[in-house]
């Protein structure tokens, strides 16, 4: 059952988004079970990547800029000894080294100082545009459009390794708006020419929505009942509205 045509439905749903689905995959199921003329999200999270994605309804699409500065959250794991072409666990091996024990602790110990801004590489595969182009079209078709990627400036808020077990680093981080946790791993590359890649990722936190919050994706084919009961509606954040 579909509700009619109903804009007047607006406010953010908290989804999980599964491993293997992007993330306005999602927001074209939600748009279709709700019959919604808007629906957006609120930072887009990879493929490979899980967790907390704030879908928005109809007004509450105005929200996304304000949501999107927010910091993030994350869990996920590093994986040294092997590098690919996407810097995540999508793309084609293009390097190896095994990974001694030493090496292990120094790259441990960079990483548990990360703090403050840094100046960081946008990955080649990614959503970032060149004159209108996501970067991610120019690198499947192996085209080089300028001499280095584009960088940005990003804030690491906290920086966490969790545990640590050759070759996997399991870690924690806050961070701002703009930053690439798999370009964390061309800057191990870079700092102890390691051979790295983002393993898994999951974010916790995004918009200000904890992951505590998030509803399993299989959970929305309870119905628009069950939707819209799970609405949080936008007069609850302490966010100023456009008009």
């Amino acid at each position: 059952m579909k509700l009619r045509k109903n804009d007047g439905i607006s406010g953010i749903i908290v989804v999980d988004k599964p491993v293997g689905m992007t993330s306005f995959r999602v927001d074209s199921l939600i748009k279709k079970e709700l019959n919604c003329s808007k629906v957006g999200h609120a930072g887009t999270l990879d493929p490979f990547a899980t967790g907390v994605l704030p879908i928005l309804l109809n007004k509450a699409t105005k929200l996304q800029d304000n949501l999107i500065n927010i910091p993030k959250s994350y869990e996920g794991t590093f994986k040294l000894g092997m590098s690919t072409d996407t810097l995540d666990i999508l793309g084609a091996s293009n390097g190896n080294k095994e990974v001694t024990s030493f090496e292990l602790k120094n790259i441990v110990d960079y990483l548990s100082k990360l703090k403050g801004d840094f100046v960081q590489k946008i990955p080649a595969f990614s959503a970032k545009k060149y004159k209108g182009v996501p970067l991610y079209k120019y690198a499947r078709k192996h085209v080089d459009i300028i001499p280095d990627n584009p960088t940005s400036v990003v804030k690491i808020y906290e920086f966490e390794v969790k545990s640590y077990d050759n070759p996997y680093i399991n870690f924690k981080c806050t961070v701002s708006k703009g930053t690439y946790v798999r370009a964390m791993a061309q800057d191990i590359m870079d700092k102890f020419d390691m051979p790295a890649h983002l393993y898994s990722l999951k974010r916790t936190n995004a918009g200000g929505f904890d992951i505590s919050e998030a509803l399993p994706l299989e959970s929305l084919e309870k119905g628009v009942d069950f939707i819209t009961k799970n609405i949080i509606p936008m007069n609850s954040l302490k966010i100023d509205i456009a008009e």
